[in-house]
């Protein structure tokens, strides 16, 4: 959880706020509202692509409102690996850019600091605390842009922890039907074997109990349950959907050419001196085929009762 304070919250709408500031009229107001109407746009963003007010003059207002320091994004060069610490699809779900790591904080650049959904899934995902600054919307959609944009491919994202994910799958039989062509040419491609080692890792560091591999019309999301809550961690490029659940039948010692029948297997995996054991459970959808990891490792049972966080009374 974040432990971030922010200042008195809003109460009043935003528009309101500004009129009453003197920073913008009632007719603005009114036809920025009718603008806004039917987009996905904040009213701050509407009336500065109607020039009603700059920039300068809508953060500091946001910022004074929200009692945090707000930022310029335009000119802002943001160290790469900061920019990992959380995924482009989190960012643009919650429009929200990290600009610096110090220490156990990060900074992240928010246009609405109160939303606590933002600041707690940052702040788990991270397991950083988190300290919120105030942009626009439009400078933030910008800065995600420009800045993910220019991480380079999926190799160059993954290259820095490829090194540290030291795996390997025992038993890897190769299944019986297996379409070669497509084998060659996606599943057993470098990125897609070093994602999915990353995944498994990365759950098992974070105690996860199971891995929701999820295949939607337009995106693939990755998701992990941890203490029995859904978290979406990442998601993968669409078009490598299918390289990755590819990826995970040969891994399972499963039917790599079937699509259309639910399929079960099982996945033996050594990290470092640990051996780790995946249930794996694959089912057709509409939109492609999802995918179910159950993870047993042996080394997180607590099967001492002392352990288990019982009060004194109830243990004894």
């Amino acid at each position: 959880m974040s432990q971030t304070k922010l200042g008195q919250p809003v109460t009043r709408r935003l528009g309101d706020l500004l009129v009453a500031d003197g920073l913008i009229t009632d007719e603005q107001l009114g036809k920025a509202l009718a603008e806004q109407k039917g987009a996905t746009e904040k009213l701050g963003s509407i009336l500065l692509k109607l020039n009603f007010i700059q920039e300068e003059q809508l953060i500091g207002f946001l910022s004074r409102q929200y009692g945090i320091p707000s930022i310029t994004l335009s000119q802002l060069d943001i160290d790469p690996d900061v920019l990992r610490l959380v995924p482009a699809s989190i960012a643009k779900k919650y429009e929200v850019l990290p600009i610096r790591r110090e220490g156990a904080s990060l900074t992240l650049a928010m246009s609405d600091p109160t939303n606590v959904f933002a600041l707690d899934d940052v702040a788990f995902m991270t397991n950083l605390q988190v300290m919120p600054v105030v942009a626009s919307q439009a400078a933030i959609r910008k800065a995600i842009d420009r800045n993910y944009e220019n991480q380079g491919g999926l190799t160059d994202a993954l290259g820095a922890l490829s090194s540290e994910v030291d795996v390997e799958v025992v038993g890897d039989d190769t299944p019986s039907k297996i379409d070669v062509f497509e084998l060659k040419e996606s599943a057993d491609e470098a990125p897609v074997v070093k994602l999915v080692n990353m995944v498994l890792v990365d759950a098992i560091r974070k105690g996860a109990s199971d891995i929701h591999w999820e295949a939607y019309e337009k995106v693939f999301r990755i998701r992990y349950r941890i203490d029995g809550v859904l978290h979406e961690m990442l998601a993968p490029p669409k078009r490598l959907e299918s390289a990755i659940i590819s990826r995970l039948k040969i891994m399972s010692n499963l039917d790599i050419a079937e699509r259309r029948l639910p399929q079960d297997g099982r996945i033996k995996l050594r990290y470092n001196t640990r051996e780790i054991d995946f249930r794996v459970s694959l089912l057709p959808t509409i939109f492609g085929e999802k995918a179910v990891l159950r993870i047993l490792d042996k080394d997180a049972l607590k099967l001492d009762l002392t352990q288990l966080g019982f009060d004194p009374w109830s243990l004894e």
